[in-house]
């Protein structure tokens, strides 16, 4: 699908020097000063020699000349020339036998310093040297082969000789040949595939030249010769062409087979597969001109026919450097042919201005596509590049339209009608000459053919039925004499559908012509332009109103239609800005009336104006909304044309996976058609097959499109096709949607459709998330279909909380209900089911309400809602419908045993109605509404009242507020129940609502009971005075009561109970200040008029309180001070030697008659290993050795925090956080104990335990945080699987000041 496209064509008059009139003999690129190097003569009449130097910009320098001694009547001629930049020498070849070396003159030499550093009497027939400018092949006039190093030493020198063709012994197994295809059974198809029927001699052709040609492989390991051997027989002499391959080091490896007609030429190609030479067949029918390629073992692999007269002279065969064009030179003209799909393509034919016949040719050794042609007197430089043919890219007319040049034939094919892969096409058009370049206008109706004489217009039409098609026809033809009558015409665009310019080249500078047609093909010459330097290519924009041209300074202009106020078009012409490089594929874009041209240079880089896109570019393509592209990286990747050429985003190369905007290709893919219509992209492999592909992001534009248009139908097929999820058919715009949501149902026709639309729903805006990237960057903030871009994808309750699916599903439930009842009985039931939660008992409800008469719809809807539902929940759900005949029908969709089912619904079926409800609901679990069935069943079928029944049925069921509320007007059964109730409470130590139940029934021993059980004193007290039990049992209650309130710590409750109850102040003083509760004690000291009490039990209490306080303060402090120094040894050591920490053994895990030392083939546990017990060989693999067992001893580890495990660290910090709370629980006790002993005159004592509290507060504000601040990478485990995850972060406690008294804070 790529053609040639003349990019340049500079042309050299290039003239001698020192001596006139020499004839210019060769040349040679010099890559590195990125110059020419010419040589001239030596002629008949002038035997010198000259070497010169052109620059880029037309400057010549003479860097050496000398005479030359001729050898014979005939002159020397040159067989090779080649120059060294590195040593800035040139090294020529003489055919009279001299190698000569010139150190040319530079800044340090005046002259130029020849010298002949070898000579061979028998003359030079053939010169070579390797890639690697290391070796000089030379074949002698004695048929001679010699290698010479580059200091001209010899290497290795081989004889031509008659046994050399024993070398290979050749056999082909034909393989594609018609010999080998099968034919029958007769004698023709029992002979030997592997035997021809003709065995070619090597007979030589009538018009071999007699030359010797040398030629390497691109990597300088083989060379092959091409030579004349003279074969003596019994009956007569053979001359045979015959191609030997030696190796570097001069040894014969293979020589080719004979060859009928085959001539002088010889050219490796550079990858090193094949060699090429021709072959001229004069004989027979069969006459011909092919081109003919062999294996390095000599064996003839295959041909092309160069589509050349028989008795054409050829004059030179070469390869480009990158293999990929073949060129043939001729006597006026050089054939450029190309490989795809092992089908061979002419693609361009290069003329030499003016009527001079051509002398040599030679490709650039780094630039691909530059080759040099010249004759005695001038040179030209013809650049190419890669290009597509290509029609219009913009809707309606984007039939992805490809012409590839092949010869006198364009292959046309319409992609977006028929994909016919190469080398076949959809339809031809035949021209008179090798087309130059061609173009497509924007209708697809006019193809221009630009050709070396003249412009042939064909006519085509694409309105047809893709099978009425016929191929275009030539329709006129324009001599390009009659539009410039001196420039060589080198490219053609269309600017509109009846508009197109040509690039004319001149010496220096290059013009434009535009042209227009009318309806006749008829031209009008309406703008001529002139540039002061070479064009380099054109594009047309994408609104088909204007050309782009690039010129070889990489400045942009701009020739465009323009309507003046008067509505008439004029042509202007503008500068548009300059590229950073010279590229040699454009195309340009119209975004928001801003043009943006794109470039892609030959290195690869790709631009928009001056912002680089891309460094490793392939191919590009631009639509009206997106520039696609490949990489060498093997991506395809898409940019949103919005904005400024700098807001351009380009996904990453690892956004591959996640992001729409990028996709994996095939290895070098290349993009050859866009058709946003048909939301697809044809790539072409390097093989030559194309492949067409529909990305996600033009999938989802034309989805878009669709919507907007409300076209569903076509927008739910493309996401069908496409596997795009069906949610964006809401989402993309939800008001539009929720407008027509009678137009969406009838839209999509079919039941399946609708079907499968809602079950595909979810409550995700898939515009925010899986499609989000899809949409244009500058769109990201704004109001896009009724929500903000910027909400949270997740977001999608409504105010009155219902969700997307269900909001969806009831707008659909409420049309099909309306207008579809009969006939989308399907889809009704699936909007139901697939609600969350889903409305199975509305599904089955309908599905119930179906007349028995119409089984078969019935069958259905039983059928679909057991495919969308699990076959064992709908039949419960139908149970509780209590619809035997529904259950029944979904009982026998199911793997359900009819054993089981059957009896249990034949049971059901002999009861009563309300006794059936019971039961239904009772094997459901539904027990609420069982017990209410039972109570409305008031009696049993043998007339006994339930409600025995319903008290069993309470109790096993606990249902006792269902029943209480039941009987709310039947008290005597409200009693029973609450009395089962008050028995069931205090069975689960619910001890006051249990003694609540008792006093309401009056039952005050249970009462008392009750409240004493759960300690609650007052009311136990009060029901003590109700019941009017005696004083010696109130007393003994009571001291139950103030026992057990003080084994619970509720020192102030044991204390009220003890000095109102049982008059004992001094044990209610002795739990108060077990308490800490001095002030309430000492209060009621005085006010009992019991001052003997305070030294007695105040005094000493406060004395053991101090010591308490005293003790706990001391253990905190010597515990925070050892823990803090433990661990800032182990976060020391983890960070200066983790392999250490992490690695150390657990003694208590290793046996005593166990050696732990390592040794050399131990293996090392890693972090991994310790955090999860597994070993190496099984982390990938998720297996675990650990069993229950091990798991439970793994977290009693973790609990004990052994010294030197590796939970050490984090049982130290959760024993540190033990610690802060324990001591801010003890606040208020330190705190009551200070004001106790400042008011019983212990001042000293207050003193010292104020102090010491706020110390160890300080002491624990003072590295709270270097304790609890854990980093990242140490909060790493992972499970048993081997996934990482981390541990929650630790929160640093909070330790408020101490509150000092301010009279005791002075010390």
């Amino acid at each position: 699908m790529w053609n040639l496209l003349p990019i340049q064509r500079s042309r050299i008059s290039a003239q001698s020097v020192s001596v006139p009139d020499l004839p210019l003999s060769s040349s040679f690129f010099d890559a590195v000063n990125d110059t020419l190097i010419c040589t001239f003569g030596p002629s008949a009449e002038f035997h010198c020699i000259e070497i010169q130097e052109i620059a880029k910009t037309g400057e010549v320098r003479l860097l050496a000349s000398w005479d030359s001694v001729p050898v014979g009547p005939h002159p020397d001629q040159i067989v090779d020339l080649h120059y060294f930049p590195d040593t800035n020498s040139a090294v020529l070849v003489l055919s009279g036998g001299d190698i000569v070396s010139v150190l040319v003159k530079d800044v340090d030499r005046t002259d130029a310093i020849v010298e002949i550093v070898g000579s061979i009497d028998e003359g030079i027939a053939a010169a070579a040297w390797s890639p690697d400018e290391e070796i000089l092949a030379l074949v002698t006039g004695s048929h001679s082969f010699i290698l010479l190093s580059r200091q001209f030493d010899p290497l290795a020198e081989q004889k031509f000789i008659a046994d050399d063709l024993k070398n290979s012994r050749h056999v082909s197994v034909g393989w594609g040949k018609k010999e080998t295809q099968f034919e029958g059974k007769g004698v023709k198809g029992m002979r030997d595939p592997t035997i021809p029927e003709k065995v070619d001699e090597g007979v030589q052709s009538a018009m071999d030249d007699g030359r010797v040609r040398i030629s390497w492989r691109g990597d300088g390991a083989y060379v092959s010769v091409n030579s004349v051997d003279a074969l003596d027989f019994e009956a007569r002499q053979l001359l045979r062409r015959t191609i030997r391959v030696y190796s570097r080091e001069g040894v014969l490896d293979s020589v080719s087979e004979p060859v009928d007609g085959q001539e002088s030429f010889v050219s490796w190609r550079p990858s090193g597969n094949i060699i090429a030479s021709v072959q001229r067949v004069l004989d027979g029918d069969q006459r011909r001109l092919d081109v003919i390629f062999f294996e390095r073992n000599g064996l003839r692999r295959y041909e092309f026919n160069t589509r050349l007269a028989p008795q054409e002279p050829i004059r030179d065969l070469q390869w480009n450097v990158e293999s990929s064009v073949l060129a043939i030179l001729l006597n006026n003209k050089i054939q450029l042919w190309t490989m795809s799909n092992y089908c061979w393509y002419l693609k361009q034919e290069v003329y030499l201005h003016g009527a001079e016949p051509l002398a040599f040719m030679k490709w650039h050794t780094e630039r691909p596509l530059t080759m040099i042609l010249g004759n005695e007197n001038c040179l030209e430089i013809h650049e190419f590049a890669w290009d597509l043919l290509s029609g219009s890219n913009s809707p309606p007319n984007d039939n992805g339209v490809l012409m590839v040049v092949n010869g006198c034939k364009l292959m046309i094919t319409p992609l977006g009608i028929a994909n016919t892969p190469p080398p076949m096409s959809f339809r031809d058009l035949e021209v008179l000459e090798t087309p130059t370049h061609a173009a497509i206008n924007t209708s697809n109706d006019i193809i221009a053919v630009l050709e070396h004489s003249m412009i042939e217009l064909a006519q085509w039409s694409l309105v047809s039925n893709k099978a009425k098609i016929r191929d275009p026809q030539v329709a006129k033809s324009i001599p390009l004499t009659a539009i410039d009558k001196a420039g060589v015409a080198r490219q053609i665009r269309f600017l509109s559908r009846d508009t197109f310019a040509v690039v004319f080249d001149y010496p220096g500078y290059s013009r434009i012509v535009i042209l227009r047609l009318n309806s006749d093909l008829e031209h009008d010459l309406i703008y001529v332009e002139d540039y002061n330097m070479s064009i380099v290519t054109m594009a047309t924009r994408t609104d088909h109103r204007a050309i782009c041209v690039e010129l070889a300074n990489a400045e942009i202009r701009q020739v465009c239609i323009h309507s003046n106020v008067y509505d008439r078009e004029e042509i202007i012409s503008e500068k548009m800005g300059q590229l950073p490089e010279r590229c040699s594929t454009i195309a340009q874009a119209i975004i928001q009336d801003r043009v943006i041209v794109i470039g892609l240079a030959s290195n690869g880089r790709l631009y928009a104006n001056h912002q680089r896109i891309s460094v490793s570019c392939t191919s590009f393509v631009v639509t009206e909304q997106h520039l696609a592209f490949t990489t060498a990286q093997n991506l395809l990747k898409f940019v949103h044309l919005t904005g400024a050429e700098s807001d351009f985003e380009v996904p990453a190369d690892s956004a591959v996976s996640v992001d729409e905007r990028c996709r994996s290709i095939e290895r070098g893919a290349k993009i050859v058609s866009i058709i946003p219509s048909k939301v697809s992209i044809v790539l072409q492999m390097p093989r030559g097959n194309l492949e067409t592909i529909f990305p996600r992001l033009l999938v989802l534009e034309g989805v878009r499109r669709s919507i907007d248009k409300m076209d569903y139908l076509r927008a739910f097929t493309a996401c069908r096709v496409h596997r795009i999820n069906l949610d964006i058919l809401y989402d993309y715009n939800p008001e539009l949607f929720n407008k027509n949501v009678e137009l969406f149902v009838s839209s999509l026709r079919k039941v399946e459709f609708l079907d499968l639309f809602i079950s595909g729903l979810t409550n995700e805006d898939v515009t925010k998330t899986i499609y989000r990237e899809t949409l244009p960057s500058t769109s990201i903030g704004y109001k896009f279909s009724g929500l903000s871009i910027q909400e949270d994808a997740s977001s999608n309750l409504q105010p009155d909380g219902t969700t997307k699916v269900n909001r969806i599903c009831d707008a659909i439930l409420e049309v099909l209900l309306k207008s579809y009842r009969d006939t989308h009985t399907q889809s009704i039931i699936t909007a139901y089911l697939c609600k969350d939660p889903p409305a199975i008992e509305s599904a089955l409800t309908l599905i119930a309400n179906f007349s028995s008469d119409n089984q078969d719809k019935l069958a259905s809807a039983v059928e679909h809602i057991c495919f969308l539902q699990d076959v064992n929940k709908l039949y419960d759900y139908a149970l509780g419908l209590y619809d035997l005949r529904l259950a029944l029908l979904i009982a026998r969709q199911s793997q359900k045993d009819p054993r089981e089912y059957l009896p249990f619904i034949e049971s059901l079926q002999k009861v009563t109605p309300l006794r059936r409800r019971f039961l239904l609901d009772s094997h459901l679990g539904r027990y609420d509404k069982a017990l209410v069935h039972l109570c409305d069943l008031k009696y049993d079928e043998a007339g006994n009242d339930v409600f025995n029944e319903v008290e069993k049925f309470v109790v096993t069921h606990n249902l006792y507020k269902n029943a209480l509320q039941i009987y709310k007007y039947e008290p005597v059964k409200q009693y029973a129940i609450l009395k089962l109730f008050a028995k069931h409470l205090r069975s689960n130590n619910e001890f006051k609502e249990a003694g609540l139940a008792y006093e309401m029934l009056g039952d005050y021993a249970d009462a008392l009971e009750s409240y004493v059980l759960g300690t609650h004193w007052r009311e136990a007290l009060a029901v003590c005075s109700m019941a009017k039990l005696d004083q010696d049992t109130v007393q003994s209650i009571a001291q139950k009561l103030a026992e057990a309130l003080y084994e619970a710590r509720k020192y102030k409750d044991s204390a009220t109970v003890y000095l109102e109850c049982r008059r004992e102040p001094k044990e209610a003083l002795r739990s108060l200040c077990k308490g800490f509760f001095f002030d309430e004690a000492i209060r009621i000291t005085l006010q009992q008029n019991l001052p003997g009490y305070l030294e007695e039990i105040i005094d000493p209490a406060l004395v053991e309180g101090f010591n308490q306080i005293t003790e706990l303060l001391s253990d905190c402090r010597g515990q925070l001070s050892s823990q803090l120094e433990r661990l800032r040894e182990l976060r020391l050591k983890k960070v200066s030697d983790p392999m250490s920490y992490y690695e150390g053994p657990e003694e208590s895990d290793v046996p005593d008659n166990v050696s732990i030392a390592p040794s050399e083939l131990s293996t090392s546990a890693s972090l991994f290993t310790r955090y999860t017990g597994k070993t190496g060989g099984t982390a990938h693999t998720g297996a675990t050795r650990r069993t229950a067992k091990n798991k439970r001893r793994e977290e009693r580890k973790r609990a004990r925090g052994k010294k030197g495990s590796i939970y050490e660290e984090e049982y130290l910090v959760n024993s540190t956080r033990r610690l802060i709370e324990r001591i801010n629980e003890t606040r208020g006790d330190a705190r009551r104990l200070v004001e106790g002993l400042s008011r019983r005159e212990m001042h000293q004592r207050a003193v010292e335990i104020q102090r010491r509290y706020a110390e160890m507060i300080n002491s624990i504000k003072s590295c709270v945080v270097e304790i609890f601040t854990i980093s990242e990478r140490d909060r790493q485990r992972y499970d048993d699987d081997g996934n990482m995850y981390l541990l929650p972060e630790q929160t640093i406690p909070t330790v408020e000041e101490y509150e000092k008294l301010n009279i005791l804070d002075y010390n």
